[in-house]
């Protein structure tokens, strides 16, 4: 007997819907043939089917601006010294805004970078480089941009000499990371202006992160032999590392979707199942319907332009297109 696929709360089928029987024997309808119609009560249906780490938690809230997730952290302050600390605190993230009409997969997606964010607001915090006897966090989301971009004070500097294998050492000796901190290990030139530098991570007592606990060495391309561009290939690692570790473990009903365990090719061939124009090519009354839905969606989300500096400079943009498709943006009265 076939088993036919559950809708999700906030779920709804298009009339004349086609099925898709899968190989495991399954029937469902494809997500782009179903219309969405999510409240606040079918979205945290939805987040509370997904799992992370315990200190991560995604709330559904809503307010005037409508429906949001929005993630919770529990730990310690990454600013006041872990010794001092008796207790961990809760922080939250910015809002991210769930529409009525977003499919469910957008909806765990969306919970998916809010976390992956969220993550790397605390990384880049816990990066610290010494500078002037002080303990810095030159990559923290918190600097002042407007400042920065009215001074330019930090966007130029002499580093017209390159550094060698000791001044690579005294650069990681600058550093604090979650508690730990690096040593040198090995450095290969691998053309004019690339090299490899390999790191280990020796972490702390107080350090968390649990990629780091399982990552015996850290490998760089550095693409220019400068200490700016060494810190930068640094944080680059350290975020990509941060993103595998969300990737493995962020799950909805037990499944890992992002996971790299996933096989391109299995879901190559799930796309090719679902998604061919073959599907409505057949019924055409419902070809227009699903046309007409897609196209009351899209209505949904045109922003309006208005009678201000960012209107005059996006309508200066929209001119220089040749613009035959999609929805113009509406010009606010």
């Amino acid at each position: 007997m076939k088993t036919q696929a559950p809708l999700l709360p906030g779920e709804k089928a298009l009339p004349s819907a086609p099925n898709v029987l899968l190989d495991d024997g399954t029937n469902c309808i494809p997500q782009h043939y179903l219309s969405y119609h999510h409240t606040i009560g079918s979205v945290g249906d939805i987040v509370a089917n997904i799992t992370y780490e315990p200190n991560y938690l995604l709330f559904v809230d809503e307010d005037n601006g409508g429906i949001f997730i929005q993630v919770g952290i529990i730990g310690l302050d990454n600013y006041v010294s872990p010794q001092s600390q008796d207790n961990q605190k809760i922080v939250y993230g910015r809002r991210w805004r769930v529409e009525p009409q977003l499919p469910s997969s957008e909806i765990i997606q969306t919970a998916f970078l809010a976390l992956m964010k969220a993550r790397e607001h605390e990384i880049r915090e816990l990066i610290k480089f010494k500078q002037d006897d002080k303990m810095t966090s030159p990559f923290s989301c918190h600097h002042d941009l407007p400042l920065m971009a009215m001074s330019r004070s930090t966007d130029t500097q002499d580093e017209s000499t390159a550094i060698d294998e000791d001044a690579i050492k005294n650069t990681i000796a600058k550093l604090e990371y979650d508690g730990g901190y690096f040593t040198f290990t090995r450095r290969i030139e691998l053309n004019s202006s690339q090299q490899l530098v390999s790191l280990t991570f020796q972490p702390g007592i107080t350090t968390k992160l649990p990629e780091l606990l399982c990552q015996p060495e850290i490998n760089l391309i550095v693409e220019e032999a400068t200490e700016n561009a060494l810190l930068f290939s640094l944080m680059d690692c350290l975020l990509h590392l941060s993103n595998r570790h969300v990737e493995e473990n962020f799950k909805f009903k037990s499944f890992a979707r992002f996971s790299r365990q996933n096989s391109i090719a299995k879901i190559s061939a799930l796309s090719a199942k679902t998604r061919h124009k073959g599907l409505t090519e057949s019924n055409a009354d419902f070809a227009l319907s699903y046309q007409q839905s897609n196209y009351q969606t899209d209505e949904t989300r045109v922003p309006r332009l208005f009678d201000s500096n960012l209107g005059k400079k996006l309508s200066s943009q929209l001119q220089k297109f040749k613009i035959g498709g999609g929805i113009l943006p509406n010009k606010s009265s």
